[in-house]
């Protein structure tokens, strides 16, 4: 079950019945988590708590009788971080709940499912962001393709590419990405051209097996591969938050099937500063949560409301700069 929300919030007129239903909310399409699952933080503001590189520091363990025990530390605290506070209406006007008075609708899980469906979007927004951008990585662990070196050509072969970046992660965290997320244009460019090299096995002559995201993950050997599927809509525009750029990432394993469960508490894990993770998506203790409906008497309409505090924030990074370096952006995969 949920956190239990304290007997003061329940004054403050916390539901928890809808909190209830909006932190077992699932989506699978929304991938993000994968590369910042949630983590619960106590407090507003604080340090990012970040992989320490002295991990890899080569430290004697020999030692006289006698003397003193080489010391090693782990962990530590980097960039402050302070979270934002997020929260969405959803307004139910009494024409329209008369209106549809006879399909006898829930309004109050329609307006929680609704809400956690537009976070949610929002979640994937604010870390694509971060994860597509050129300038968050660090030198070595980023690469932009252009004209006679993308993906979709002919005369291109993905492996070398996308084994470079393989080979980046691992030279800067000792361990290898275990998670591809991949624009939705990039995974066509590339199940159109290895489906050329596909055999049929017992199969009619003609047909190909088509890629998959399981057959590219077993194929460059990732725990995970997600097509990046979401979709945003700004004015009359509509675009793909992740279209066509490749990140490859090391996350922390318990985060790897966090896109297939609900927002809390299973989609909740700890930090774990032993772990080069890649990120973690911040979010205040016992968030999401839903108010109890609230009435507007001069507009004549119900509103639900819900809070989603949070703060996506890129954790496998060096300490110098604060660069992403448990990660790899194929940035410009494709034309």
């Amino acid at each position: 079950m949920p956190s239990p929300v304290s007997v003061l919030e329940s004054r403050l007129g916390i539901n928890q019945v809808l909190t209830n239903l909006a932190q077992g909310y699932k989506q699978p399409d929304f991938v993000m988590r994968l590369l910042f699952p949630l983590a619960d933080v106590s407090t507003y503001g604080g340090q990012i708590i970040q992989f320490d590189e002295a991990a890899y520091e080569d430290v004697t363990d020999d030692r006289a009788d006698g003397a003193p025990y080489p010391e090693v530390q782990s962990g530590y605290s980097g960039v402050p971080f302070k979270l934002a506070f997020k929260g969405l209406t959803y307004k139910v006007p009494d024409k329209r709940r008369n209106e549809m008075a006879n399909m006898k609708i829930n309004w109050g899980a329609m307006a929680t499912n609704v809400l956690m469906s537009k976070a949610g979007l929002r979640h994937e927004i604010e870390s694509a962001a971060i994860a597509t951008t050129a300038a968050n990585y660090a030198t070595n662990n980023v690469v932009t393709l252009s004209s006679g070196t993308q993906l979709n050509e002919s005369g291109v072969d993905p492996d070398p590419v996308i084994r470079t970046g393989i080979t980046a992660v691992g030279n800067q965290i000792g361990v290898e990405p275990n998670v591809m997320l991949i624009g939705v244009s990039a995974f066509d460019a590339l199940a159109t051209k290895y489906a050329r090299n596909f055999t049929s096995t017992n199969t009619t002559p003609g047909l190909r097996q088509q890629l998959t995201e399981d057959t590219l993950a077993q194929i460059f050997g990732f725990a995970r591969c997600r097509k990046v599927k979401a979709l945003k809509k700004v004015g009359a525009t509509k675009s793909r938050v992740m279209d066509k750029d490749i990140v490859l990432a090391y996350t922390n394993p318990a985060a790897l099937n966090s896109d297939r469960l609900p927002y809390r508490p299973m989609g909740n894990i700890d930090v774990n500063m032993l772990e080069p993770s890649y990120g973690y998506t911040y979010v205040y203790v016992n968030n999401p949560l839903m108010y109890d409906p609230g009435r507007n008497e001069e507009n004549k309409y119900t509103y639900y409301q819900l809070d989603f505090d949070r703060k996506v924030v890129a954790t496998g990074v060096q300490e110098s700069d604060s660069k992403i370096i448990s990660g790899y952006l194929i940035k410009n995969a494709v034309a």
